[in-house]
């Protein structure tokens, strides 16, 4: 039996507010973290981020999201990669290569050549992806605190 890579027949675009309720689906099993009322807000004011979403025919399998950051201090812009999500059934087939890779495309578009990803250090596949699509670790520490 020939094995089939099927990242190669992996579509991949920026989202538009059709895709709104397969990136809550997809987002649901990632974070669960908004609901798709907030999501739709959201979307209608998004000025700073960029989300890709990857369908195979036409089922969507995965997304990405980019937070353009501009700062007073920096001259130039930068994009914090925010998310990577590829359903489970999906990964290991170079999806995520191609979503990452797409969203850097639309960067470059943007005159966005710097980005930053924060990941947990023990996702390892995350990390080895990343470094095989030519991201280095740095020594920069990552603080966070929650407000009650």
């Amino acid at each position: 039996m020939l094995k089939i890579n099927i990242g190669e027949y992996v579509n991949i675009k920026i989202a538009d507010k059709n895709d709104i309720e397969n990136i809550f689906i997809l987002n649901k099993l990632f974070k669960n973290d908004n609901t798709i009322d907030e999501m739709n807000l959201y979307f209608e004011n998004n000025e700073n981020e960029i989300i890709c979403i990857a369908y195979i025919d036409n089922i969507p399998v995965g997304f990405c999201t980019g937070l353009i950051i501009k700062s007073i201090c920096y001259k130039n812009k930068r994009m914090d990669i925010e998310t990577l999500y590829v359903k489970e059934e999906y990964r290991r087939k170079g999806i995520g290569e191609k979503l990452i890779k797409y969203l850097e495309k639309e960067a470059l578009l943007r005159d966005i050549k710097h980005f930053h990803i924060i990941t947990n250090d023990e996702n390892i596949n995350v990390i080895k992806l990343y470094e095989k699509i030519n991201y280095k670790k740095t020594g920069e520490i990552l603080l966070d605190k929650t407000l009650l």
